[in-house]
């Protein structure tokens, strides 16, 4: 009754102060004690509209304001031997996993300044960390290589990890959370299947529960083919899943493979496919979904046994090509992983390049425009030796963070953080 009371009352103060045409107190600046309030109230939160964490349903300003606008540019050498993936976290903050030889997770600030750090070398076997994202509980999932998956807490600390447990190593290249709050697991089984072996060399899709069991597994490639593989996933608008992989083709007792892109249902179903490329190396490595419920698809395609190209391509939610480009420096040009701009303008693209062949990788990072497809700038970061780029996240400030392996920075191969503005340049 009391909370009815209170609601009533805050209606009624609301309603005199936006009918009053000469009270020119705005009511998003209007103060009340948010801590007063029943707690499954949302009037209050953040009501400055450029604020990160701004609350467009909130009536009342509680002070919880932040700002993630640090416009600046650097490279840092970070903890571990390589970082796989990166995303954004809470409070301007984001988070890296990688390997020092075994998984890692990392947090830091805007300047790259580390806020923890976890090592995992405690699960066993040979396992390193692929990908990384976050969970509605605050916490990380991430798809760790072979055979593992861990969940862990939001300050990395481990809450449950998984082994799986099959005659051949399966090995996970991404884990995303469902709208259901499970998780699907995607990445290929190792082995060679000459003979028609069932399992080896297959991609698989798989769907985990809450706690880690598995509801079920599907997998897919051609008979004989090492190694098909799943790189990346994300959620179709139905609940069914559109993968990025590649698929080995057999001619003439010769590998090779094709860009793919997989659609299922919610239980791994296939719906539809698109198999793209000639009879060299070709390769989709990272998915994004658009608000319209279309795709983009990033990896690499061999223009001749020497000549690879990054690849980029728009996909229809039904699975037509809507659009699809390449761009290179005529010798090695592979993408790796892309994130998308807020306002879904621009995606970028990271991978490596080198400007001839047997002289060293260097990171690389490519513009793409999402309406028509063409490159609109592309810019080239790295040493003296061999620097390969995995991950990348926009960053608050509209530049991109980046991460991979270096040669070139360190006595060893380093993890290697490089921010830059909104163009690609490191100033």
């Amino acid at each position: 009754m009391k909370r009815s009371i209170f609601l009533i009352l805050l209606a009624l103060v609301f309603a005199f102060n936006c009918g009053d045409p000469n009270n020119e107190s705005e009511t998003s600046n209007a103060t009340v004690d948010c801590a007063e309030l029943p707690a499954d109230t949302t009037v209050c939160g953040c009501t400055d509209s450029i604020a990160s964490n701004y609350d467009i349903q909130a009536l009342y300003d509680d002070g919880s304001c932040y700002y993630c606008d640090m416009d600046t540019t650097f490279s840092k050498v970070m903890t571990g031997t390589a970082g796989y993936d990166i995303i954004r976290s809470s409070n301007c903050s984001y988070v890296l996993s990688g390997s020092n030889g075994r998984t890692i997770l990392l947090k830091i600030d805007e300047l790259g300044n580390e806020i923890w750090s976890r090592s995992y070398s405690d699960i066993t076997g040979s396992h390193w960390g692929n990908s990384v994202n976050i969970t509605s509980d605050g916490g990380y999932i991430i798809g760790a290589a072979q055979n593992t998956v861990i969940k862990t807490d939001s300050t990395g600390l481990i809450q449950w990890y998984k082994k799986l447990s099959y005659s051949v190593a399966h090995y996970v290249e991404d884990v995303i959370q469902t709208s259901e709050g499970d998780y699907i697991v995607v990445g290929g089984a190792g082995g060679d299947p000459l003979g028609g072996h069932a399992v080896q060399g297959k991609a698989f899709i798989l769907r985990m529960s809450e706690g880690g069991g598995v509801q079920w597994i599907k997998r897919y490639g051609i008979i004989d083919t090492p190694m098909n593989s799943f790189w990346g996933v994300v959620e179709a608008d139905d609940g069914g899943f559109v993968l990025a992989g590649e698929k080995l083709e057999d001619r003439n007792f010769e590998f090779y493979d094709h860009f793919w892109v997989m659609k299922t249902d919610a239980n791994g179903d296939e719906e539809w496919s698109i198999e793209s490329g000639g009879n060299k190396w070709d390769e989709a490595r990272d998915i994004v979904k658009l608000s319209d419920g279309s795709y983009i698809v990033t990896g690499k395609i061999s223009l001749s046994s020497t000549n690879i190209n990054m690849r980029v391509m728009r996909v229809s939610s039904s699975g037509d090509i809507i659009w699809q480009n390449n761009h290179g420096n005529n010798n090695y040009d592979t993408a790796t992983s892309m994130t998308l701009s807020q306002n879904e303008d621009i995606v970028a693209l990271v991978g490596y390049t080198r400007s001839s062949s047997g002289s060293p990788f260097k990171y690389r990072i490519w513009g793409v425009d999402v309406a028509s497809g063409q490159v609109l700038w592309s810019r080239i970061h790295g040493g003296n030796q061999d620097d390969e780029s995995f991950g990348v996240v926009e960053a608050y400030d509209g530049g991109f963070n980046i991460v991979g392996r270096s040669d070139s920075f360190g006595n060893s191969r380093v993890n290697w953080l490089i921010k830059t503005d909104s163009q690609g340049n490191v100033n």
